[in-house]
């Protein structure tokens, strides 16, 4: 059997970012993709900076205020950022992230707005475009997000070049910006002028309220915006322009500034909100089109309106107050509301966290509290169901210990991407064929989460991935008919029998599409005296095509707004579908890091 190459074909920084962008960017349904005629551009432009050791700068105009309510119906939760914009901001983050982890120097996201575009059209007062900006940047300051950057058009052009510290200022120089959009960039603008432009006006026949859906009003948009573009072309040409209007992406990139699984209608977050089906899946809806009696509006812990959850039985635990919000871009986190001190694990229903697990992966329970002991832990896996044996029993500690054969499992390095149980295997007594038998459930619970650094654990979702499948990996329809094999050595636990696995399956319980793959792991990154290769190629397929269809798959797998990057806080609970997932560890040093886990049908 072939071995999974130890080098793969060699890519250039500039060729991985810009597959980086190729994969980003939103076909529309109804421009043609034209992404092929800008590359060369881009290229160039990649390799000038890549070349100077610099920065890859994008400028994104958004995020310019909340949409205003009509007729008492409004598309948000309010005039203040909310969990939509969380997670918008987010993707973007990720993007510029995904850049900076394989290019030394890194990538920044410049978000430009203010009320001076488009806030007198719409009738926005400055005050509520300020806020909304001020606490725009609040929010990714409290997330984290390393990448962004806030500029405000004025500033971009050289208007002022101080932030307002009053809301008179700020309407000031507001003015002065407009002054300038309606003067100088002032260009009246052909709605049939070209594919970008046919696209956005379209789109503001149904965007726009319907009190000033004329056509004048939608010209006088579209001339702002135009001269928007030009401020924007004229001071940032060294930037790549991306956009959040459907384009043929020539000239700009269009992003979905969400996951695409939770945004079916390419809505933004100052358009929509952020919405927890009955079913625990997350879309980003539009309020003004929903029945309202059917869901409940969430705070934040600042008592902000924050996202909306429908009512459902799953979201009703017994005796306890709790919030129930998602995680970016998979997942969903438990914990108890705040004023309300933490609950017993003892105390939790396993059959509403088994349903809920079903339909959101992973599933976290942080503020829970747990007796150490086994018996407890052992006690509660049963209640989720049937708990899978191993030669080592039930319940094993994942740490690092020389003395036990797992492969890489039981080491501080890093692992590939596989979900667990694939070389767990029975004889069937017919045919004599050795069949995986992968458990159901990981459940999982953190003892010591000391690392300084790594040790995160990496959730990889089949929901958010199998959207991404298209023309520049494999359609999802092609990959249905394709086979892996995979093999590894034997072990006291698992391995030592070739496999060959469907990459997609249905899943055991709900018979939804599933994506079933282990990463291929070469020897070069096998580092402790356990650890073993993983052999992996594509039946049916030249071995440079199986091992590029694998490395493309991979790559997937690792995307930013389909894995999610949990770090562990010490008394972590997580209930994993193993069917729906795959997962793995970054590798970690100078700590301690311990989990149980037990396997659950």
């Amino acid at each position: 059997m072939p071995f999974v190459s130890d080098s793969p074909v060699a890519e250039t920084p500039v060729s991985k970012i810009l597959s980086i962008i190729s994969a980003y960017r939103h076909r529309s349904v109804n421009v043609p993709d034209r992404f092929a005629k800008f590359a060369p551009q881009l290229e160039k432009q990649l390799t000038d900076t890549v070349s100077r050791k610099e920065p890859v700068h994008f400028i994104l105009p958004a995020f310019p205020f909340k949409a205003p309510a009509e007729d008492n119906k409004s598309k948000t939760l309010g005039a203040l950022p909310d969990k939509a914009e969380e997670l918008a901001l987010q993707t973007l983050d990720g993007f510029a992230d995904s850049i900076a982890e394989i290019y030394e120097g890194g990538a920044k996201v410049a978000i430009v707005s203010d009320a001076s575009v488009y806030g007198d059209l719409l009738q926005v007062s400055d005050a509520d475009a300020l806020a909304y900006q001020q606490e725009l940047r609040k929010l990714a300051s409290s997330l984290g997000l390393q990448h962004l950057e806030f500029v405000r058009p004025g500033a971009l052009a050289g208007v002022f070049s101080q932030e307002a510290q009053t809301l008179e200022e700020y309407s000031a120089q507001v003015q002065q910006t407009r002054n300038l959009l309606d003067g100088p960039f002032a260009e009246e603008v052909d709605a049939n002028a070209d594919e970008n432009v046919q696209a956005t006006s379209k789109h503001y026949d149904t965007a726009l309220p319907e009190k000033q859906s004329s056509e004048a009003f939608k010209a006088a948009m579209l001339k702002r915006g135009k001269a928007y573009a030009k401020l924007i072309a004229s001071t940032s040409q060294s930037s790549i322009r991306l956009s959040i209007h459907e384009s043929n992406n020539v000239g700009k990139i269009t992003l979905d500034l969400f996951p695409p699984a939770m945004n079916p209608n390419f809505l933004t977050p100052w358009h929509g909100a952020v919405a927890v089906l009955a079913d625990a899946s997350v879309r980003v809806v539009d309020a003004s089109t929903i029945d309202m009696t059917r869901f409940d509006t969430a705070t934040n812990a600042q008592g902000r309106p924050w996202l909306l959850r429908e009512k459902s039985d799953l979201f009703n635990w017994p005796d306890m107050t709790l919030d129930f919000e998602p995680l970016y871009p998979c997942g969903m986190l438990v914990k108890p509301s705040v004023g309300h001190s933490p609950y017993k694990f003892e105390d939790v229903d396993m059959k509403l966290v088994r349903r809920l697990a079903l339909s959101t992966a992973p599933l976290l329970l942080r503020g829970f509290t747990m007796e150490v002991q086994k018996e407890v832990f052992r006690a509660k896996a049963g209640e989720l169901g049937e708990i899978q044996m191993w030669p080592f029993g039930d319940i094993i500690e994942i740490r690092e210990n020389v003395d036990m054969n797992m492969n890489n499992v039981l080491t501080n390095e890093s692992m590939p991407f596989h979900y667990d149980g694939v070389f767990k295997t029975i004889q069937d007594e017919k045919t004599g064929e050795h069949i995986s038998v992968p458990p159901l459930f990981q459940m999982f619970r953190n003892r010591a989460a000391a690392q300084q650094v790594g040790g995160l654990t990496l959730f990889s979702s089949s929901r958010n991935m199998i959207p991404l499948l298209g023309p520049d990996t494999i359609p999802l329809e092609e990959l249905r008919k394709l086979k892996w094999k995979t093999f590894t050595a034997a072990n006291p636990q698992f391995g030592g029998k070739e496999l060959l696995l469907p990459f997609i399956a249905p899943h055991p319980e709900t018979g939804v599409d599933t994506f079933r793959f282990h990463e291929p792991w070469p020897a070069s990154k096998c580092i402790g005296p356990t650890s073993e290769p993983t052999i992996v190629e594509v039946p049916g397929l030249p071995v440079s095509e199986g091992e590029a269809l694998c490395d493309k798959l991979t790559t997937l797998m690792y995307d930013r707004r389909v894995v999610l990057r949990h770090q562990w806080n010490e008394g972590d609970f997580v209930f994993n579908d193993n069917s729906t997932t795959h997962h793995t560890r970054t590798a970690f040093e100078n700590g301690h890091r311990e989990l149980w886990r037990v396997h659950v049908n």
